[in-house]
């Protein structure tokens, strides 16, 4: 069954990271020598984004999640300006389709609502869940473009990567 289909979303908390975080972060969902939960953490420090972690009670103790709104939007250039949700993850799998990762986007974007945004974006590669975004109301703006990172193995060669993907929209007026 679909991760929203007849299933009440469960309660879910968001927070902003804290400098303190970081190390459970990295525990809990490594990235190495890439340092993505730091520099998630920096671009918040510098208030172009918000690095949210969830927590649901009942479900988990500690993190069961987390996502970044970039408030400055996606870089590439062919992607229309809008806030971006980037890098939303559940975790440990075996909560993944519990709805978890639905109830944090519905609170991302009463974040996004709240802060007077009316539309909020998101990228899709070809392995992402484009059904699930479709069904939450999301639409594919037919921007197609490519997302490029580096990440960093433990021998600290850089490694780029340009995944394709899919430009989402959702309209957040029209859902209030």
């Amino acid at each position: 069954m679909p991760e929203d289909a007849l299933m009440p979303l469960p309660v879910v908390h968001l927070r902003p990271c804290r400098a303190d975080d970081l190390q459970l972060l990295e525990a809990w969902a490594p990235t190495g020598n890439s340092r993505t939960h730091a520099a998630r953490f920096a671009r918040q420090q510098a208030g172009t984004s918000t690095y949210y972690l969830a927590h649901a009670p009942g479900l988990a103790d500690g993190f069961v999640g987390s996502a970044e709104i970039r408030w400055d939007g996606n870089a590439n250039p062919e992607v229309p300006r809008c806030p971006e949700v980037n890098g939303l993850q559940v975790w440990p799998q075996e909560l993944q389709s519990r709805g978890i990762g639905s109830a944090m986007l519905a609170l991302l974007e009463q974040e996004a609502r709240a802060r007077g945004h009316a539309e909020l974006g998101l990228g899709v590669d070809s392995d992402g869940p484009l059904p699930l975004y479709l069904r939450l109301g999301y639409v594919d703006t037919g921007v197609q473009y490519l997302d490029r990172y580096t990440w960093i193995d433990e021998d600290h060669h850089e490694h780029h990567v340009a995944e394709p993907c899919r430009w989402l929209t959702n309209d957040l007026e029209a859902r209030r």
